[in-house]
C-alpha cells in the first residue's frame, strides 16, 4: 500500500476540531498485490488503522460563518527579552481561564522580532476584551498589530498570503528546501534556559543565515485540544504526535548556497532548542520530512515504539515485497 502524509495536518483550527486524520470514515486502497479494497474501522481495520495520517478520503467540519484573525509583531532588543516573552506566551496557551478550543496560534521568531498570528472562533469583542489582555500582559508594546473579523475563506487566504485558487493547467511552482521539525511534549514544556540557548542562536546566527528561513512555533496542545483528546475512533491511529504541546518548524531555503551550509544552521535551530532540556524526549513531526534521518532515527522521531511494531506487522501482511516504499518507509 501507498500513502502520503497530507491528511495529518494541522492548523490554528485543529485545536477546535482536530487533526485532519480524525474526520476519515474510510479510505479506498490499492494494496501491493494490485487488489482495491475499502478500508473502515469494521472492515480491514488493521489497514484502516495504518493509514490514517496517508490518504485524502475524508469528510469535512462545517465551517464557521466568521472568525477572528489577529497578529501582534512583538519587538524583542535581545535574546533574553525573547525567551521571557515566549514564556509568557507558553503560561498563556497552558491557562484554562483563557486558552481553549476557540483559539489557535503560532509563533515566527526573527532577530528582535517575534510575531504571533492566530484565530479566535468567537466573537472579536470577547478577544478584545479577555483574551488579548492576557496574552499581551507583560511583554513589549507591539509594533504592529491586526485584529479583524473575517469569513472563513478570506480568514484562510489572508493566512495563506495569497489566493487559494490554483490554475489546473500549467502550474510549475516547486521550491527547494530543507526542514526539520520538533514536536515539544505537553509533559514537558520549553524551559527558561532551552528558549535563552534558541534565542541566543537566532540573534547570533538569523540575520546572516545562508539563506531566508523561518521558524514556526504552532500550539497544538493545551487546555481544550483537541488534537491531543480526541473522540475515541480518531485516537485509534497511527500518529504519534497526541501529547504535544508545540509543533515546530524550521525551514530554509537551498536554492543556491552549499547544502551543507543550510544543514547546518537548520541543525543549530534545533539542537539549541532541545540541547538545554537533555532528559527530555523529543519528536518529530511526519509532513516536516526530514531526509537526513536515516530510517531508524526516523522511525523513532514519528512513531511511539509500539505504533512502529504494529505498523511492521501490517506492512509484512499487505506489502511483504515491500512494492512501496521510500527511504524512510516503514520495515526499512
Amino acid at each position: 500500500m501507498t500513502s502520503g502524509s497530507a491528511n495529518i495536518e494541522q492548523g490554528y483550527s485543529s485545536r477546535t476540531w482536530g487533526l485532519t486524520l480524525d474526520t476519515i470514515v474510510g479510505l479506498d486502497v490499492v494494496l501491493a498485490n494490485g487488489s482495491f479494497i475499502h478500508a473502515s474501522s469494521s472492515m480491514y481495520a488493521e489497514i484502516f488503522w495504518a493509514l490514517r495520517g496517508a490518504a485524502d478520503s475524508f469528510q469535512t467540519q462545517p465551517a464557521p460563518s466568521s472568525i477572528v484573525n489577529w497578529v501582534y509583531d512583538i519587538p524583542v532588543s535581545t535574546a533574553a527579552v525573547a525567551a521571557s516573552a515566549f514564556l509568557h506566551l507558553q503560561d498563556f496557551a497552558r491557562n484554562a481561564s483563557v486558552t481553549d478550543s476557540k483559539i489557535g496560534f503560532g509563533v515566527d521568531p526573527k532577530p528582535f522580532t517575534i510575531r504571533i498570528t492566530g484565530t479566535f472562533r468567537g466573537s472579536q469583542a470577547e478577544f478584545t476584551s479577555k483574551i488579548a489582555p492576557e496574552l499581551l500582559r507583560g511583554l513589549p508594546t507591539p509594533s504592529s498589530q491586526s485584529v479583524k473579523t473575517l469569513d472563513w475563506i478570506t480568514s484562510l487566504t489572508q493566512l495563506w498570503g495569497g489566493p487559494l485558487q490554483q490554475s489546473l493547467s500549467g502550474y510549475n511552482a516547486h521550491d527547494n528546501f530543507y526542514a526539520k521539525s520538533v514536536l515539544v511534549p505537553e509533559s514537558s514544556p520549553l524551559t527558561k534556559a532551552a528558549l535563552t540557548s534558541y534565542f541566543n542562536y537566532i540573534f547570533t546566527n538569523g540575520s546572516h543565515a545562508p539563506q531566508p528561513w523561518f521558524a514556526e512555533l504552532n500550539l497544538l496542545g493545551g487546555p481544550g485540544s483537541v488534537i491531543n483528546n480526541p473522540p475515541p475512533t480518531a485516537a485509534n491511529a497511527a500518529y504519534s504526535g497526541r501529547g504535544a504541546l508545540w509543533v515546530v518548524q524550521h525551514y530554509s531555503g537551498v536554492n543556491s548556497s552549499p547544502p551543507k551550509d543550510v544543514f547546518d544552521f537548520v541543525n543549530g535551530l534545533n539542537q539549541a532548542l532541545e540541547g538545554e532540556m537533555p532528559n527530555t524526549t523529543f519528536g518529530a513531526y511526519a509532513n516536516y520530512v526530514d531526509p537526513e534521518l536515516s530510517a531508524e532515527e526516523a522511525h523513532r522521531a514519528y512513531f511511539s515504539a509500539d505504533t512502529y511494531q504494529r505498523l511492521v506487522k501490517i506492512k509484512k501482511e499487505v506489502d511483504p515485497g515491500n512494492v512501496f516504499s521510500n527511504p524512510q518507509s516503514v520495515g526499512m
